[in-house]
């Protein structure tokens, strides 16, 4: 077999190839879906979400159990108590009993911690810094979703205009190799120009196919973040461009106060304070005042009192704890070294999120540029294939410098939109840089 007959071998095999991969199984009409609805069920659906929401109910528990310490506590009790014999002793020759084999008794206690040295007062200062603390970070899990979906998303939207492109390429190239191969026949062209036509239409398969395969990878990793619905999907958007007015030290300003980062590390801080003053407040008193009314029934047989005998008391406990082996000094000396430990990460922190910033304002200005920059570069690539299919019709140059120069025009316009994809994901990453991610608008409900 010639070389030219294995070129043109390959070549039908991989168009068959890519042709039966184009059409594809027959599906259901695709369910499209927008930015925002895609944010919404990712927001509901995610695991993430979902357990930081569940840490921001267990600290408001922590802080209703904290809150029970102060409040005074009302206790119920009853007992029963049966001898085998009662005491007794000789008196007279005739045996005198005591009390009764049946005894009852029942009393209610009330109780109210009045003082100690104000260890619960911090206690629930550091349980609601515990909960403010969950908080934020279930914003912050929150818009690193919303960021990560808006990626994906315009990154979708990019592959699937490449894949439309490198098709395109294809199908071009497709219809030049079979005008080459109808001119060799009528002999108006030498083989040299159709094999020629069959090796560059063979170059190009494999990369549709890599874009493709690009392509489904990517839309099933969507689907998994944004928790899609089962079936076909697409996406309802554009790669347009916004531009954004950038003001580098205004943004650090925004970031360092409106981070959900740093907050949640300002309450961890509180938190940290918290707990050396509660541990403090052990060195001193604590006070309870209670009281409680009980009855009994009567201890002896003999008595002539009918029902219970019921009575009240009150008294005042003091508990003082002089001498604990160190061990609350090495708690604070703990707690302490804790608390230094949170405002360094603070700080730390802090100088991250600021060249964090620095780094989306610069990443964003030069997309903002290549944006530009593309789209000269398709203007003269149009203009270029106007001046190409003049001279085509003029005969002046060949068919394939026309292909040329038309697959040069939709590359420029790829390039373009990968300009756009750069440009809205740098503008969404300095959006939760500066801690101001674009949440989802409420779903309209009928």
């Amino acid at each position: 077999m010639s070389a030219s007959r294995r070129v043109a071998v390959t070549v039908a095999l991989g168009w068959t190839a890519w042709a039966a991969a184009a059409d594809g199984p027959a599906t259901g009409p695709a369910r499209r879906y927008t930015l925002d609805e895609c944010l919404r069920s990712g927001l509901e659906r995610s695991v993430a979400v979902q357990n930081a929401g569940r840490d921001r109910a267990t600290a408001e528990a922590v802080i209703g159990q904290t809150r029970a310490r102060v409040l005074p506590e009302l206790k119920a009790k009853g007992d029963y108590l049966r001898f085998d014999e009662l005491d007794a002793f000789d008196f007279g020759g005739q045996r005198m009993e005591f009390g009764r084999l049946d005894n009852w008794s029942g009393s209610v206690e009330v109780s109210q911690l009045v003082y100690d040295g104000g260890s619960v007062q911090a206690a629930l200062r550091a349980a609601k810094s515990y909960r403010g603390q969950k908080e934020q970070a279930e914003a912050r899990v929150r818009a690193e979703l919303v960021r990560d979906i808006t990626l994906a998303f315009h990154g979708l939207l990019f592959l699937e205009e490449a894949v439309k492109v490198q098709e395109d390429a294809v199908e071009v190239l497709r219809k030049f190799a079979e005008q080459a191969e109808e001119k060799v026949r009528r002999g108006a062209v030498a083989e040299f120009d159709a094999l020629s036509a069959r090796v560059r239409l063979a170059n190009e398969l494999p990369a549709l196919a890599a874009a493709r395969r690009e392509l489904g990878v990517a839309r099933a990793s969507f689907r998994n973040l944004a928790r899609l619905d089962e079936g076909e999907f697409a996406l309802a958007g554009a790669l347009d461009y916004a531009p954004v007015d950038v003001d580098a030290a205004r943004a650090r300003e925004t970031a360092l106060r409106e981070r959900h980062e740093l907050e949640e590390l300002r309450k961890a801080v509180d938190l940290r304070v918290a707990d050396v003053r509660a541990e403090q407040g052990t060195y001193s008193p604590s006070v309870r005042l209670h009281g409680s009314y009980l009855g009994k029934n009567p201890e002896s047989f003999a008595s002539t009192e009918e029902g219970w005998d019921w009575g009240w008391q009150a008294g005042v406990t003091l508990e003082w704890n002089l001498f604990d082996g160190m061990l609350r000094e090495n708690r604070i000396r703990e707690k302490s070294i804790v608390l230094e430990t949170a405002r360094a990460e603070l700080e730390e922190t802090g100088r991250r999120i600021a060249l964090e910033v620095e780094q989306a304002c610069l990443q964003l200005r030069e997309a903002a540029e290549s944006v530009e920059s593309s789209g000269r570069t398709v203007e003269l690539a149009e203009k270029s294939l106007e001046i190409a299919k003049a001279r085509f019709d003029a005969g002046l140059s060949t068919y394939l410098e026309f292909t040329d120069t038309n697959l040069a025009v939709r590359r420029a316009r790829l390039q373009r939109s990968s300009a756009l994809r750069d440009h809205l994901a740098a503008s969404a990453r300095l959006a939760h840089a500066t801690g101001r991610t674009r949440m989802p608008a409420p779903e309209e409900r009928p």
